[in-house]
């Protein structure tokens, strides 16, 4: 019995056009009224994800995992898991990407911060819908206190991206998680920040087992969450690594996909969906 779903924001829960849609709302709303808890587990910022929480009217005490599983925080506001970049790994980071002049987004206690606004920081904040406070130089920025940042991430030109990609893995992959969650961003966390490391400690948390978790995701960064759950659907839309790792493949964010498994998986049988494995 499905006790807990956990669904990815961008490109799954959310349309293209960023709003949750009517389908997807009325399915959480017929979990929730069955006692199912649901929850988000997002590459999103604390702050990026509320707004879509409190639309849900999603109570206070459920936790919401962000920045890919670096934060587990309440939706009243109590942070109760972190594990964000080490400060020195974040320092060499920050400086590697300066040195290439790559537009850097960093993410401490829940703000944004970058060196300067340039378009792509403004690209990534309509995304968002958040604000980004200049600091001139990161790495000095970084330096005072010995800040260890949430998360990393770097907004590319998308016929960039995978090359930046190698070559961040190619420096640091054995420091940190490098991903690629959508066609312009890497995301760049602590070695051990998995959506599905978080997920296992939330779990445990509510005094749940994995078998009881339905997780919905499309990207790369929801592959082994989507392989841990005790069923994983990707939405049509999904990268090939998310749908091979799945149990099954729902309709697109654009079509509802996250009701669909709702109702197939939770609330009803698993009719209409496609057995992958």
């Amino acid at each position: 019995m499905v006790k807990l779903i956990v669904s990815d924001l961008d490109d799954t829960l959310l349309s293209n056009d960023l709003t949750i849609s009517p389908a997807n709302l009325h399915a959480i709303a017929q979990a929730r009224a069955q006692g199912i808890i649901f929850t988000f587990a997002t590459g999103r910022m604390f702050v990026s994800s509320l707004p879509y929480a409190k639309q849900l009217e999603l109570p206070g005490d459920v936790p919401l995992i962000c920045y890919n599983g670096a934060l587990i925080q309440r939706i009243d506001g109590e942070v109760i898991y972190k594990n964000p970049l080490p400060h020195d790994v974040a320092l060499d980071i920050v400086r590697y990407c300066a040195d290439r002049d790559w537009t850097t987004n960093l993410y401490y206690e829940d703000v944004l911060y970058v060196n300067q606004v340039n378009p792509d920081v403004e690209y990534y904040t309509t995304v968002a819908r958040v604000s980004a406070n200049e600091v001139g130089d990161l790495q000095e920025f970084l330096k005072i206190g010995r800040k260890a940042p949430e998360k990393i991430l770097i907004v590319s030109p998308e016929e960039k991206n995978s090359a930046r990609r190698e070559l961040l893995v190619a420096e640091f992959g054995d420091a940190a998680q490098i991903v690629q969650s959508k066609r312009r961003y890497l995301e760049i966390t602590n070695a051990n920040a998995l959506k599905s490391t978080a997920l296992e400690w939330l779990v445990q948390y509510l005094g749940l087992s994995m078998e009881e978790v339905l997780a919905i995701g499309d990207s790369n960064n929801d592959v082994e969450m989507l392989r841990e759950a005790g069923i994983g659907v990707a939405v049509a839309n999904a990268v090939p690594a998310a749908k091979s790792e799945a149990d099954y493949l729902t309709l697109s964010n654009n079509e509802g996909g996250v009701a669909k498994a709702i109702w197939d998986f939770a609330l009803g049988g698993q009719a209409g969906n496609q057995a992958i494995n």
